[in-house]
């Protein structure tokens, strides 16, 4: 593990060496002959790693390496952020630069040499135990162009995942969920040992095409073992879909009392299906089950959990399932499934050594799933090597293999997907991750290095793709083609935080206490409930990153000029201000809603190397926002009301809720990797006319979403297709067409999600030529008054989700095929036609 933690910090010294060479000329030398050692060292710390069994020596000398790693990034940032601080003082303190700067190059030649003498002292102590054997560094020849192709071939397939074993288990349970003779609330719980695919089968019946037709008002909620009653009751409020995002902040503050009263309304007289996954108590189903109302309209809730009592403990009618070991003959159906992808003739010793390591999963389909994505980057000859490192693991039959299975797996991986796995630990249990947000710390922390064929958000999403390919990492939902949030098992989760301990990379605070005690960890999480942060924890000077999930309510003496080394500063819900004085040169991502701090405009405005900036949608930024400084700006988000400032951005890619006035005011030709842009007009100001020719200059968007605009001229319009070469989703929010809009939008060759909500069109009928969309995959339309719309039988090949909602529709022609896939709502509908039979209505 510290092997992941020596690379990043050889590439961080390569890093300043070659952006920074200017501030560390007076120690470049120095700095070669410790970047040599670290590199040497790793080798052996790469054969440390690759044993079975550390010694206890071992392990001493890796501490050692660990805490000598650290102290280099430290001494190095703390470096830079000195010579940063003089070069950006004004009138007479600019005076005592130069004397300031020789007295930080003599303090900083200091620093290293008593490194110097650490590093050879900890190669002695290597020397004299006899620790390792000098290994190369895997994956050497590490050139961009090579780790761009490895990365590529690790790329996740998008598919749809398939349920092995669980097909006569589904079965039952559909049956219970569709029976239409039980009309009262009806419960079913699954439970059985973590990895069986509990949740998996939960998922594959929630998203059944007869369970979406049966259940219109469906949620989905997880509860792990520290929950909070108001925070479950919230995501299936938000699940449900029915709340308007000013409803659900409202709601936010209400006692676990009101929301459940909310919830027992929401769903009254109506027929729904809810998920409660991974329930660990009765305790939290007791708090559940009266905001769900017993009703006779043939509601269902599916209950998961490892506790046979928790499963039986329920009132009420309801069937309790136990998930069962798979056979061998199933363990080797989905193994196959996953481990053969990359070889093409399999041989029966092959076929042998594989079957002898499945028997040893012992029928656990996570066990299975986690050694089949370790093999397939495996060589035939190379499976023999996994094989034999299990057997030398296993004393005996009555040590299970898939922790086994787990740390080799996780041992296997390159030094920057073991850092992907590791932050995963900052996550409270069950957590679904928005992959984006992921990409956007990953990057923020320093862990990605991008290069001239890819930008550093691709690379991270490489690397998370092969955690997801090896099932390390579970893909929750995917649009596009693309995974847009993900889970992490539990079982694998404790994993990552117990490496992460081992480490002292992440410290992290639940509801009572921290999961470990370390005053110079790396990284400090708030989950949950936890109410008071302690104030000897603000002080820790090697922080790189506070993140808070929970609802922290006090922040004592978090003074950030004794933590001027954070990279993330992720606020969450913070209920009371924060006091933010001076600049933080090192920070790339804050995190902000609106009780973060006082005066975020001013401070905002200093962030001069900030990358990300991700404010909560739901609390509108109304001041001056002045980002023209911040020329490094990779993403800016958040519900930008006032006045939102942007100079040179040649590196930002997201742009959300920028104001139709903000946008108006800038210079599009600049945002040359611009990907995502949302422009949104205020409902209650006058309408400002937005320019189709500054879209046109956006030659990397893939993503736009237009919300209550005016288009500045019809005529414009229909150059729409100028802007279309890289467009993947548009969604049009309370737009007026006086034209019919599809012929211009169905000649974008690569889009694949339209959205066309709350607009109005007056020309009647729209029409979809045989040729248009080619690539489209989701079409959704709510057009207040339509008169007619007309699909021709060749249009849309790849659709698989079409939905139409009218207030009037006269006529509707698609072709037969589409049927399967509409849903189709509306007030008044006068007629039908198809080249075929009708869909319901």
């Amino acid at each position: 593990m510290v092997d992941a933690i020596t690379e990043f910090v050889v590439g961080k010294i390569g890093n300043y060496l070659i952006e920074e060479a200017s501030m560390f000329m007076a120690v470049k030398e120095d700095l070669e002959e410790l970047k040599t050692e670290l590199t040497c060292i790793h080798g052996y710390l790469k054969d440390v790693e690759a044993r079975e069994r550390e010694d206890e020596v071992s392990k001493e000398w890796s501490k050692l390496v660990l805490d000598f790693a650290y102290d280099v990034e430290d001494v190095l940032d703390t470096y830079h952020l000195k010579l940063e601080e003089r070069s950006q003082r004004r009138g007479l303190r600019r005076l005592t630069n130069k004397i300031g700067r020789k007295m930080d190059a003599y303090s900083v030649v200091d620093d290293i040499k008593i490194l110097k003498r650490r590093i050879l002292d900890i190669t002695r102590k290597r020397e004299t135990y006899g620790i390792g054997g000098l290994k190369e560094p895997q994956g050497g020849g590490n050139t961009s162009s090579l780790r761009v192709r490895q990365l590529r071939r690790a790329r996740s397939v998008d598919q749809e995942e398939v349920v092995v074993g669980l097909e006569d288990d589904a079965k039952i349970l559909l049956e219970k969920l569709l029976d239409y003779e039980e009309k009262n609330r009806f419960i079913i719980s699954i439970f059985g040992m973590g990895g069986l695919g509990k949740t998996a089968l939960a998922r594959k019946l929630y998203n059944s095409r007869d369970v979406k037709e049966r259940f219109e008002y469906r949620a989905w909620t997880y509860v792990s073992q520290e929950y909070k009653t108001g925070d479950i009751l919230m995501r299936i409020i938000r699940s449900l879909g029915m709340t308007s995002g000013e409803e659900l902040e409202k709601i936010r503050k209400f006692a676990d009392e009101e929301l459940e009263v909310y919830l027992h309304g929401l769903l009254e007289g109506k027929k729904y299906l809810v998920v409660v996954d991974d329930i660990w108590e009765r305790e939290a189903w007791e708090s559940l089950k009266r905001a769900l109302p017993c009703n006779h309209e043939g509601s269902r809730v599916i209950i998961t959990t490892r506790i046979k009592a928790v499963a039986e403990g329920v009132d009420g009618r309801f069937y309790a399932h136990k998930l069962r070991f798979l056979t061998f003959e199933e363990s080797w159906e989905l193994f196959e499934q996953r481990a053969f992808r990359n070889i093409q003739r399999k041989d029966e010793d092959l076929l042998k050594t594989g079957k002898e390591m499945v028997q040893k999963c012992r029928g656990l389909p996570l066990c299975i799933v986690v050694l089949a994505g370790l093999l397939s980057r495996k060589t035939p000859s190379e499976w023999n090597d996994v094989c034999n490192s299990l057997w030398r693991r296993l004393k005996d039959d009555s040590i299970h293999v898939a922790p086994i299975v787990f740390d080799l797996s996780f041992k296997e991986l390159r030094h920057e997907s073991k850092l992907c796995f590791l932050y995963l630990s900052i996550f409270p249990e069950d957590y679904e991750i928005d992959l984006e947000k992921l990409i956007r710390l990953l990057v923020a922390e320093g862990f990605i290095q991008g290069d001239e064929e890819m930008m550093m958000e691709d690379v991270a999403r490489y690397y998370i793709e092969e955690l997801i390919d090896r099932s390390l990492l579970e893909a929750v939902r995917r649009e596009r083609g693309k995974v847009m949030s993900c889970r992490i098992h539990d079982l694998l989760r404790d994993v990552a935080i117990k490496k992460s301990k081992e480490l002292n990379f992440v410290n992290v605070y639940n509801d009572h206490v921290a999961q470990h005690s370390s005053t110079t960890c790396r990284r400090e999480v708030v989950h949950h409930q936890f109410k008071r942060y302690p104030s000897e924890k603000c002080k820790n000077k090697r922080m790189r990153s506070f993140l808070n999930f929970g609802e922290l309510e006090f922040l004592v003496g978090f003074d950030v000029e004794t933590l001027k080394l954070l990279r993330v500063l992720d606020l969450g819900r913070l209920r009371f201000p924060l006091k933010i004085n001076g600049d933080l040169i090192h920070l790339r991502y804050l995190g902000i809603d609106g009780y973060s701090f006082s005066d975020r405009a001013a401070i905002i405005s200093k962030l001069r190397f900030l990358q990300t900036l991700e404010a909560d949608y739901n609390y509108p930024i109304e001041e001056t926002i002045d980002l023209r400084k911040l020329t490094s700006l990779r993403h800016v988000i958040g519900k930008f009301v006032g006045e939102l400032l942007i100079g040179d951005a040649a590196n930002l890619q997201t742009l959300r809720f920028i104001s139709s006035d903000s946008w108006n005011k800038l210079k599009p030709e600049l945002l040359i990797n611009l990907r995502d842009l949302e422009i949104y007009q205020d409902y209650e100001e006058r309408r400002v006319s937005v320019s189709w020719a500054s879209l046109t200059k956006l030659r990397s968007l893939r993503v736009l979403k237009l919300d209550n605009l005016r288009l500045e001229s019809e005529e414009a319009v229909r150059s729409t297709d100028v802007i279309s070469p890289s467009l993947e989703s548009v969604t049009l929010v309370g737009m007026t067409f006086e034209e019919d809009p599809m012929p211009v939008l169905q000649k974008m060759p690569r889009l694949e999600d339209l959205i066309l909500e709350g607009c109005f069109y007056s020309g009647g009928k729209m029409s979809v030529s045989e040729q248009g969309f080619g690539r489209l995959r989701k079409l959704q339309i709510f057009i207040y008054i339509l008169d007619e719309l007309q699909i021709e039988e060749e249009a849309m090949p790849n659709l698989i989700e079409l939905k139409i909602t009218s207030k009037e529709i006269t006529k509707l022609i698609i072709p037969n095929r589409l049927g399967a896939c509409m849903k189709l709502t509306a007030d008044e509908c006068y007629e039908l036609q198809e080249s075929g039979e009708h869909p319901n209505m």
